[in-house]
This record gives C-alpha cells, sequence and structure tokens, in this order.
C-alpha cells in the first residue's frame, strides 16, 4: 500500500534531509582542513629541511676553507676525509627526510583529490535527490490544491438552488 502523504509533511522531509546533507557536506570539508593543515606542517618542515641544508653547506664551506688555510699539509687529507663523512653523514639523513617529506606531499595531495571528487560527487547527488524531492513535493501540492477546488467547488454547488 503506497504511502499516502501530504505536501506540507514531504515539505518537511525535503527540509529535514537538506539539513542532513549540509551537515554532512560540512563534516568531509572539516576534513579537508584537517588535511590542508597537516599539509601545511609537512610544507613547514620541508622550509626548515631546506634551511638547515643551506646552513649546512655554508658551514662544511667555511671548515673547508678553514682547513685548507690552516692545517698542515701532511694533515690535509686526514682533515678533508673527516669532513667529507661529516658531509656524507648530513647528506644522508638530509636525503631521507626530504624523500619523507615529499612522499607527505603526495599522499596529501591524493587525500585531497578524492575528498574534493567525493565532496563534488555527493553534491551532484544531492541535486539529483533534492529536484526529485522538489517534484514530488510540487506534484503533491499540486494534487491536494486540486481536490480542495473540486471540494469547494462540489460544495457551490449543492449550495446553489
Amino acid at each position: 500500500m503506497a504511502r499516502l502523504e501530504s505536501a506540507s509533511s514531504l515539505e518537511l522531509e525535503r527540509s529535514m534531509n537538506m539539513q542532513s546533507r549540509i551537515m554532512t557536506l560540512r563534516e568531509h570539508l572539516r576534513h579537508e582542513r584537517v588535511i590542508d593543515s597537516l599539509d601545511d606542517e609537512r610544507r613547514e618542515r620541508r622550509f626548515n629541511l631546506d634551511k638547515w641544508n643551506e646552513d649546512m653547506q655554508k658551514n662544511f664551506s667555511r671548515i673547508r676553507k678553514h682547513i685548507l688555510e690552516n692545517v698542515p699539509l701532511e694533515d690535509l687529507r686526514s682533515e678533508l676525509e673527516k669532513l667529507d663523512k661529516k658531509e656524507d653523514e648530513f647528506n644522508s639523513i638530509y636525503q631521507k627526510d626530504v624523500k619523507e617529506v615529499k612522499e607527505q606531499e603526495l599522499h596529501y595531495e591524493e587525500l585531497n583529490d578524492k575528498l574534493i571528487l567525493w565532496i563534488l560527487n555527493l553534491i551532484d547527488q544531492y541535486e539529483i535527490n533534492l529536484r526529485d524531492e522538489n517534484s514530488n513535493t510540487e506534484r503533491k501540492s499540486i494534487e491536494e490544491n486540486r481536490l480542495r477546488k473540486k471540494e469547494v467547488s462540489e460544495c457551490q454547488n449543492k449550495n446553489t438552488p
């Protein structure tokens, strides 16, 4: 048996559905803000890594210059090898950290892209649902108005001598 609903009850249902959909969208937009915040932290970390690299390269150059100017020739090779070892250690750590930050960047970008696509698809579905709900409500309202006019007309015809 079909459900009998008035236009006003359909309107209330449509309104409540819209409210629920808006809450769902708002929650997913909050997720996007979290992703964006994590990406901001990643970006800051990358900036700090680049600054650290720049500072360390200047430091290595300064040390190298000091070695070349002040270390006796017989100790020069040993001191430069020590410096090379420090540079290699630094570069290894730096490259590992940069790789991690790049992976995070790709991960956050992918999450963000998927979320935006999901939200757009959700909005499309909401638009279709709203259109259908509006059509049902309008159809029911027109039918109720037609029946009301018919009843009024019948009452007037009964009361007319």
